[in-house]
């Protein structure tokens, strides 16, 4: 969870530097956040479903 918080970080302070002004880093962020998110929902679900079928 960390390295995907530092990953975010790093491809924000990036996207102000100079010298990468072509690359697409904004979507490179959108891309990342978006499959952290999707990773912690499967998480949850896996938790919840073995809570239910532990019941």
């Amino acid at each position: 969870m960390i390295a995907t918080l530092a990953l975010v970080f790093i491809l924000t302070v990036a996207k102000h530097v100079p010298g990468l002004d072509g690359l697409p880093l904004s979507q490179a962020v959108g891309i990342v956040c978006f499959s952290f998110a999707i990773y912690l929902s499967l998480r949850i679900y896996q938790d919840e479903l073995a809570r239910i079928r532990a019941e």
